[in-house]
């Protein structure tokens, strides 16, 4: 069976180290340290989900949701917001721009895990 393709786009090299490690091998993992390299990544690598950051270099995750969601190639694309801002007006803004799920980095990585394997279902 053909593994499932995550992007991971976060510009800390060690939420990269730590979602591959705990997500384990059941996945392809691709990976974006910047909003300008997600949205080539999104578009080019084809990924069946993203686990982006909200606070990045050159585009954050809110504008690259929305410019996500507005690509044909791209609009289907699942999508979990992992970031460190957790006020519930950040949560409601991620949501509008088009995520399919928010996580706060503080929550454990078991709600990480059974979202990728729900939106993934």
């Amino acid at each position: 069976m053909k593994k499932k393709r995550l992007l991971i786009a976060d510009d800390s090299h060690l939420a990269h180290q730590v979602y591959t490690e705990y997500l384990g091998d059941r996945f392809e993992y691709l990976h974006a340290f910047d909003g300008a390299e997600t949205l080539l990544a999104a578009a080019a690598e084809a990924p069946d989900l993203l686990l982006l950051d909200v606070m990045m270099p050159m585009l954050d995750g809110r504008t690259i949701c929305r410019k996500l969601r507005n690509y044909p190639k791209t609009r289907d694309l699942k999508i979990i917001m992992v970031t460190a801002k957790d006020g519930q007006s950040d949560r409601t803004v991620g949501f509008e721009v088009g995520a399919d799920d928010y996580i706060e980095k503080s929550s454990p990585l078991s709600f990480l895990l059974r979202s990728v394997e729900k939106l993934l279902a």
